[in-house]
């Protein structure tokens, strides 16, 4: 991490704001535009609106040629703008503004937007993450395989005070959870199968560096019920080795296969694959700004 003398003031600023993400509302531009303009950031253009006019919203900030591009946003807000930003010279700030914030919580630890976007204008500084891939799409925190993950919609669900779709989600997800195992192959010698798979980057593996050039597979052995929210929390920032029915290898490339389809979460966000994928590591993904520690 370097400071690399960012002058975000003299940058080229926009912001992105996701009002149906359940973390912000319609006052939330108003509120940012004043905390940017407390940091000396006048000169910045935003958008605003629900969930149907975000893809507007990034098709016109790309026309812009942005430096900085602050997102507020839910799991799927932040990775549509991880994604878009891949290999530019853009710095992305990621605020959290949804139920799981994995990336933002990552990036700033469990705090508002607000805070994390005051503490990080005080004093910028720029971050290269690396990631993981699964056909075209991306992720930076960590990819959960299995039916566990299911649980993810469930709490989702309930956030939104849909609780009888929590409720369907959720038995879903507990009927689910014994009948999937996943096949899993990392190399000749670290293959199996497993009730959870999950595959962690560098930002949030307690075992390796930011710098370090590889993900971290965990194959799980599920007990029990009672264990399926624990671990699904436990997914986001790689604390694994709390459990002790867990493989652990460091790899590049994890292929996952089940007989039927497999339930698969990329950031908290879920993917479609069908019964087979390759997760592979992506060096360099994306530039993002933090707080200079």
């Amino acid at each position: 991490m370097t400071s690399a003398d960012l002058d975000v003031p003299k940058l080229k600023v926009g912001c992105i704001i996701n009002t149906s993400s359940g973390g912000c509302g319609s006052k939330s531009e108003a509120e940012m535009l004043g905390i940017l303009k407390d940091a000396c950031v006048t000169n910045c253009k935003t958008w605003c609106g629900e969930s149907d006019q975000i893809e507007r919203a990034f098709a016109e900030a790309a026309t812009y040629k942005l430096e900085v591009l602050v997102v507020l946003g839910g799991d799927g807000t932040i990775r549509t703008a991880a994604e878009a930003y891949t290999g530019t010279d853009t710095y992305l700030l990621p605020l959290p503004g949804g139920t799981l914030n994995m990336l933002p919580r990552a990036l700033y630890g469990d705090v508002s937007w607000q805070e994390a976007l005051k503490n990080t204008l005080a004093n910028p500084a720029t971050k290269g993450l690396s990631g993981g891939r699964v056909g075209e799409e991306l992720f930076f925190v960590a990819a959960v395989v299995g039916a566990p993950g299911l649980w993810m919609e469930a709490r989702e669900a309930l956030r939104e005070g849909d609780i009888l779709d929590a409720v369907h989600k959720g038995g879903i997800a507990f009927e689910a959870m014994f009948d999937t195992t996943i096949q899993y192959f990392i190399s000749p010698e670290v293959s199996g199968e497993a009730e959870v798979v999950t595959v962690i980057c560098p930002l949030v593996s307690e075992q390796m560096s930011d710098s370090e050039q590889t993900l971290e597979a965990a194959a799980i052995a599920v007990a029990n019920a009672a264990e399926v929210l624990g671990l699904v929390t436990a997914a986001a920032f790689g604390k694994w080795r709390e459990n002790k029915r867990v493989t652990l290898s460091k790899t590049d490339r994890v292929t996952v296969k089940s007989s039927s389809d497999i339930p698969l979460f990329l950031d908290g966000e879920r993917a479609n694959v069908g019964k087979n994928a390759e997760i592979t590591f992506v060096p360099k993904a994306v530039n993002v700004i933090v707080p200079l520690t």
